[in-house]
């Protein structure tokens, strides 16, 4: 009721200064926090605010200021924000808060937590300026926010005698003493030569890192004098400070001397010294309740239309508001000037409010329920969630309760089949405090059935009649009512796979599902009955065994008057993915080289009229793995669980790695090797194949085959063919055919002989058995002896010591790649079939 009363309240203030509400969410955090997200525009502008309400009346509620470690190393809001929720301490959301120095990450002003002061910060001179007026906010010790003006002192001490000095890290005027440290923004003390100043060195920081009212001891290293023009510079790193007086103020250190033993300590008003920690900013929007800015409303900082952050309490600093008015995106958010952003905090009941850091760094986090650590609740303006110095956390201490609300569905999707079964489980559960809960299923207990629908065996929920109604889930605490709708007919059966190929005497299981008006059903597997035509196979126990011979059928799922058949293909041998006649569909990429894709039609084909030529370059990158892709637009759909793939190839012998890439069911990759590494060693035609792990769940796609190299040494350039890509699913030992003998084919004795002529003279480099070979109908390379001889047009091809075979055919091969004395290769292969009588 609090957050309903707040947003009505806001409305109406709103409207007072033209402001219309467009829309608002608002959600619970924790217990005593709520998140706002509005949608507003204030004087014709769209503007896009979140946030924060935080209840210190609830009980384990508090705000808290959040550094990082080391405190000047700079982090984003989200980041600080999830390093600092532990055990029983969750940050539930936060704000970006102090400015900061971009340089060294150090806040511009005040910053104390826990009695210590992490970083004394400087004040501002005028009146233009964010701290023209020193104003914090910062957390009493009964849980209140406290947001007000506030005064550091610094006491300096010097033989037994102590003095207040009136400011810090500003300009000196006429009767004033000052202090300089390094967040004084200049080298020198920037002073004019009617004062004394004098400069002391400590072998500690003098700016943070020790408690208030703790004294930091130093030497004075020199003093100027009246009358000296040039101004004292300013010990660097925080090592040491300049003492600076002018009037009637000099004589408060009149009498320090080079050498002399100065220390100086830090006090703050009584009202904030029992403070859990103070952030000081600027400047203050909103006093007692009505905007009144410590800064003139005309200066370039007021009127500038930008992204704001605020903290702001109520009178009593029981209820503080962590604010962030987005800008930079057209249309939703366009920043807000200073005084539209007090008149806004007035309108949601802030009584007193501090300007925090704006622009890029405004970020807000929230926890999301069901979240552990927040995230991002509103646009940054730089679209980033920028690295900041501190920001200030809602937190809540809140113990961890038993679930106290859960969200639940079934454990498997689908409507429920009459006589099916399904069980439920809990998908996340939250406290009381809304604590994220570890969730143990065996905990998980269902409670009731309504409509009569079904009814609960075993923590199961069993389908009885048809008709939609509700499952009641339990778990510790809490429980919900889950939607459940049971069916007895079904309009379609969904075999998995669709369809089945194996090889003869293997076996797959079978999964059986049905939909019911486009919805999945659950059934009873026994209620589905699955038979297999006759000679192809056998079902038992929703097992498919293959037949021992090869051939074609179906299997007919039957569930009441609906049934559905998969067609079946019993075969040892590969079935073919695609021919290469056309390369459609197809394209070549590269990772660090350059590739091409192309139909080859010169070089005579393995089968058929065509195949894919993949032309690959890595000459230009030396490092790292280069690879050339062959790519299969959208895969090539594989059926069922393939055992291998096998691709004729026409290699280079550049000695590279051929690998294929396959998606599984899940689209993980599946990465499968042609070859091994350095292993494509041959030219001319080869059959290669790739063994696919059973551990891939099907259906599978080929998305690509490649070719690859990682030694430098090895990045040359060069072309393969692909023809005739295809797949086995059988174990069983088979033979690819690398031609088909033909009985017309010369017949020549076993030992014969043959002697290559060519039309001219040939590089003889190329007169080895890489270049000239002789294989049989399977591909399998005989043991020749390719030689030169005297005679640079004709090349020898001597039979292997044992001979050829009798009665079998071979081909005798030179490849296209053998080059004429110019250099100029071979047009095509040169192809001659012979049978050994």
């Amino acid at each position: 009721m609090l957050l309903k009363r707040t947003l009505l309240s806001s409305v109406a203030a709103v409207a007072l200064f033209g402001t219309v509400l467009l829309q608002a969410e608002a959600a619970s955090v924790s217990q005593g926090v709520y998140h706002t997200k509005q949608s507003i525009t204030v004087n014709g502008n769209a503007q896009t605010l979140n946030q924060l309400n935080i209840n210190l009346t609830k009980p384990y509620t508090t705000v808290d200021v959040g550094i990082n470690t080391p405190f000047n190393k700079l982090a984003t809001v989200n980041s600080l924000a999830t390093a600092h929720t532990q055990v029983n301490h969750h940050v539930v959301g936060a704000i970006n808060a102090s400015l900061f120095h971009f340089k060294n990450g150090y806040p511009s002003y005040l910053l104390t937590k826990d009695g210590q002061i992490q970083h004394i910060g400087a004040v501002s001179t005028n009146f233009n300026d964010f701290m023209h007026t020193p104003a914090a906010f910062g957390m009493t010790a009964d849980n209140r926010g406290k947001i007000g003006t506030y005064t550091l002192s610094p006491t300096v001490e010097h033989n037994g005698k102590s003095v207040t000095m009136n400011s810090l890290n500003r300009e000196r005027e006429n009767n004033e003493s000052i202090l300089y440290t390094s967040s004084w923004p200049y080298e020198t003390t920037r002073t004019n030569a009617t004062g004394l100043e004098v400069v002391v060195e400590t072998s500690k920081s003098a700016e943070g890192g020790f408690a208030l009212g703790e004294k930091v001891t130093g030497t004075v290293t020199a003093v100027r004098p009246f009358g000296q023009q040039q101004p004292a510079t300013v010990p660097k790193n925080s090592k040491g400070f300049v003492l600076s007086a002018h009037g009637k103020e000099v004589d408060k250190i009149r009498d320090m001397k080079k050498g002399d033993t100065v220390s100086i300590s830090y006090n703050v008003d009584p009202a904030w010294r029992d403070s859990k920690f103070m952030l000081a900013s600027g400047p203050l929007l909103v006093q007692n309740g009505k905007v009144d800015m410590t800064i003139d409303p005309n200066s370039g900082k007021a009127t500038q239309r930008t992204a704001r952050t605020a903290v702001a309490t109520d009178k009593t600093g029981q209820q503080v508001y962590l604010v962030t008015a987005d800008s930079g995106l057209k249309g939703k958010s366009a920043g807000m000037t200073m005084k539209e952003f007090a008149q806004y905090l007035v309108s949601i009941g802030a009584y007193n409010a501090l300007n925090l850091d704006g622009g890029g760094s405004t970020t807000m986090v929230t926890r999301k329920p069901g979240n552990i650590y927040p995230t991002l609740a509103n646009r940054p303006s730089g679209a980033i969630d920028r690295s900041v110095s501190a920001i200030l956390e809602a937190v809540s201490t809140a113990p961890y309760d038993k679930a106290a609300t859960i969200s639940a569905s079934q454990a498997q999707e689908g409507q429920v089949g009459i006589g099916a079964s399904v069980g439920f489980k809990v998908n996340s559960a939250l406290d009381q405090y809304l604590n994220v809960r570890t969730v143990n299923q065996a905990n998980v207990n269902l409670l009731g059935v309504s409509s009569s629908i079904g009814k609960i065996e075993n923590n199961k929920f069993v389908g009885v009649k048809a008709g939609s109604g509700t499952v009641t889930v339990g778990y510790e605490n809490a429980k919900v009512n889950v939607p459940v709708t049971v069916t007895d007919s079904i309009d379609d059966i969904v075999f998995t796979p669709s369809a089945i190929t194996l090889g003869t005497g293997e076996s797959i299981k079978l999964n059986v599902s049905g939909t019911s008006k486009n919805n999945k059903v659950i059934f009873n597997p026994d209620a589905i009955d699955v038979t297999a035509s006759t000679g192809i196979g056998t079902v038992s126990n929703k097992t498919f065994t293959a037949a021992a011979k090869e051939g074609t059928g179906t299997l007919t799922a039957t569930y009441g008057r609906t049934s559905k058949k998969v067609p079946v293909t019993v075969t040892d041998k590969p079935i073919r993915l695609e021919s290469f006649e056309s390369t459609a569909g197809m394209s070549a990429t590269g990772i660090r080289a350059s590739a091409s894709l192309s139909s080859e039609k010169r070089i005579q084909a393995h089968e058929g009229k065509a195949s894919a030529r993949l032309n690959y370059d890595y000459t230009a990158n030396k490092d790292g793995v280069s690879a050339a892709y062959l790519n299969f637009g959208g895969g090539l759909p594989i059926a069922s669980s393939p055992k291998e793939l096998g691709v004729w190839v026409y290699g280079d012998g550049n000695a590279h790695w051929l690998r294929g890439s396959l998606r599984d069911a899940n689209g993980k990759e599946v990465v499968v090797d042609f070859t091994k590494e350095n292993g494509q060693d041959w030219r001319g035609w080869k059959y290669v194949t790739a063994s696919i792990p059973s551990s891939a769940p099907a259906p599978l796609k080929l998305d690509k085959i490649y070719v690859a190299e990682r030694s430098s040494a090895k990045k040359d350039k060069g072309f393969l063919l692909f023809d005739q890509l295809q797949v086995r699913y059988s174990d069983k030992t088979f033979q690819e055919r690398a031609f088909q003998p033909s009985s017309s084919a010369r017949t020549e004795n076993a030992n014969k002989a043959f002697t290559v002529k060519f039309t001219q003279e040939m590089n003889e480099r190329y007169f080895t058995n890489g270049y000239v070979y002789v294989e049989d109908e399977f591909g399998e390379r005989q043991a020749v002896t390719v030689s030169k001889t005297a005679d640079a047009r004709k090349v020898s091809v001597k039979a292997p010591a044992s001979g050829y075979a009798t009665g079998k055919n071979y081909r005798l091969v030179v490849t296209h790649f053998a080059k004429n004395a110019q250099g100029v290769s071979m047009v095509k292969d040169s192809v001659t079939e012979f049978k050994v009588r």
